[in-house]
């Protein structure tokens, strides 16, 4: 256990991270820029997603930040301005107000779905999305997340909170979050992310052959059977496409060239 603890702050130490969110003034300033002088990270953010997506993207948040615990924040007069007051200072105490949550609304909300993480599976799925390495998730961090998975080709980006925040999007229902999904729960976001072509295939890989009950009724899965489900779809994908970069064969691809 030691072992991992220090290899996980060895790779802490090594990870490039990006600064805390920029002001919007800069964001929109970024926005302008042509696409080459984009980084990667703005080049995700300014993908669009949804509307129907980023409206249960934002009660998901919101439910996550309403069971963080109340932070015990330090005694300072927030309105006033003294000659001491660095302008450091003042985006620290802006930061330290912005909307975030932590590993504990992460087990809160796990104890409400009737599961029980393994290991340091919370504390992993906060670090490997934590950009500004304070373990906790800002709203800037969830975005983030979020379309860095749905717009990922390569089946390699960390998916731990993601699929269980895609779970809680399912399963949010009249301000309130199931602990079960149905087929009739995931219909719309799977409709607006996949089209109707996709839509039977997607239900297949989250609810397997059957989508009733032996007596009709319609079938309901847990978290635990919706983890499962994602990750032998993952895994399914991504052996997909190393099979295929096998079969590709970059001598016949110069031979076409050569005869063109």
């Amino acid at each position: 256990m030691q072992g991992t603890q220090k290899n996980r702050e060895d790779n802490n130490s090594s990870r490039s991270r990006s600064e805390s969110p920029l002001s919007q003034e800069e964001q929109e300033r970024r926005k302008k820029l042509p696409v080459y002088e984009r980084t990667l990270e703005e080049k995700i953010m300014s993908k669009k997603i949804k509307a129907v997506e980023k409206d249960r993207l934002i009660k998901v948040f919101n439910a996550l930040i309403q069971l963080e615990p109340k932070r015990i924040e330090q005694e300072m007069d927030g309105n006033k301005t003294t000659d001491g007051d660095t302008k450091l200072g003042k985006q620290k105490r802006k930061k330290s107000n912005e909307p975030k949550f932590s590993a504990k609304a992460i087990y809160a909300m796990m104890k409400k779905l009737k599961y029980t993480p393994v290991g340091d599976e919370v504390e992993r799925m906060i670090w490997e999305i934590d950009e500004d390495l304070d373990e906790q998730i800002s709203w800037y961090e969830f975005q983030l997340m979020f379309k860095r998975c749905i717009k990922d080709t390569s089946y390699l980006e960390p998916r731990g909170l993601f699929n269980f925040v895609q779970f809680l999007m399912y399963a949010y229902d009249k301000e309130a979050i199931k602990n079960t999904i149905t087929v009739e729960d995931t219909l719309e976001l799977l409709y607006v992310r996949c089209g109707r072509q996709n839509l039977d295939g997607e239900i297949f890989k989250i609810f397997g052959q059957d989508e009733k009950t032996a007596d009709g009724q319609e079938k309901e899965i847990t978290y635990s059977d919706y983890l499962v489900q994602m990750k032998k779809k993952d895994f399914n994908n991504w052996t997909e496409l190393e099979n295929k970069k096998k079969k590709y064969d970059p001598s016949k691809e110069q031979i076409l060239n050569k005869k063109d």
